[in-house]
């Protein structure tokens, strides 16, 4: 499992899709900003400091640029197995089809841990740039840990995603499009209890994160249903991967009926 993590990083050097992924996690910070500079002064946030922009930057990222970045990445990780024919000569090792599919989740995991400190970086970056207020160690420390939360309870939250449309040639496209619908969709989750279970809100609810003044609410989440909501993607996923097949057109073994013309041969030889 290690070599295949280590040799999806060596891959990852030559493809340009890790630049669309850095620019994508940019953005966040900069939509905060942008929007608190356009907003009218009845939505403005009246007290706009680096606590506010950390939690702003946050709830774009997470329902907004996160499940795309993530699932895009991780599909095309998977995806180039197939475009490139190379699963031909990788299976053979011998190695599974789910063991395949498991390590380069796995690398995509991990590329969201450092996909969130590069986000949170940004974020200080911008802020100190705009000359915003309120920076002191209590907001360093929480906006680092919460950041690269967000990251990770989203990247579990768009998992089964990432894993069932990775499963056929090109559909990982189809599920960046899935992925973008199930992040933007939360902000319609006023309800506590839907805010609690839906996936991608369950994480901020998990860290702590407050959701009421997005989500302009006064409940605050479930823990349990969130936890319980996590852990039920995490055994989707799972179950995806066990029954993950080679298929047919990638392992070369698809079975050509015969022609008409080469059935009449046949039967002449007979």
């Amino acid at each position: 499992m290690f070599r295949i993590i280590q040799t999806e990083f060596l891959k990852l050097k030559r493809f340009h899709i890790l630049l669309i992924g850095l620019i994508g996690m940019t953005l966040p910070a900069i939509l905060s900003v942008f929007t608190q500079a356009v907003a009218t002064p009845e939505t403005v946030t009246g007290n706009f400091v680096f606590s506010s922009l950390f939690s702003s930057a946050i709830w774009n990222g997470t329902t907004i640029f996160m499940p795309v970045v993530f699932t895009l990445i991780g599909g095309y990780l998977i995806n180039r197995e197939y475009t490139d024919n190379t699963l031909k000569s990788i299976l053979p090792i011998p190695i599974s089809m789910k063991h395949l599919l498991c390590g380069k989740l796995l690398t995509m995991g991990i590329l969201s841990v450092l996909f969130g400190i590069y986000s949170y970086a940004v974020t200080l970056v911008v802020g100190l740039i705009c000359g915003i207020a309120g920076l002191n160690a209590t907001v360093l420390f929480t906006g680092f840990f919460q950041m690269i939360g967000a990251a990770v309870f989203t990247y579990i939250a768009i998992l089964p995603i990432i894993a069932f449309t990775s499963r056929k040639p090109g559909r990982y496209l189809g599920g960046v499009i899935a992925a973008f619908l199930f992040g933007y969709s939360a902000m319609f989750m006023k309800q506590v209890t839907l805010r609690s279970l839906y996936p991608i809100l369950a994480g901020l609810t998990v860290m702590g994160f407050d959701t009421r003044t997005f989500m302009n609410t006064s409940e605050s989440g479930n823990l349990f249903l969130s936890i319980l909501a996590l852990a039920f993607m995490l055994l989707l996923a799972a179950i995806i991967v066990l029954l993950a097949k080679l298929p047919e057109e990638a392992s070369g073994r698809k079975k050509r009926k015969p022609t008409g013309i080469f059935l009449r041969a046949g039967q002449k030889d007979r």
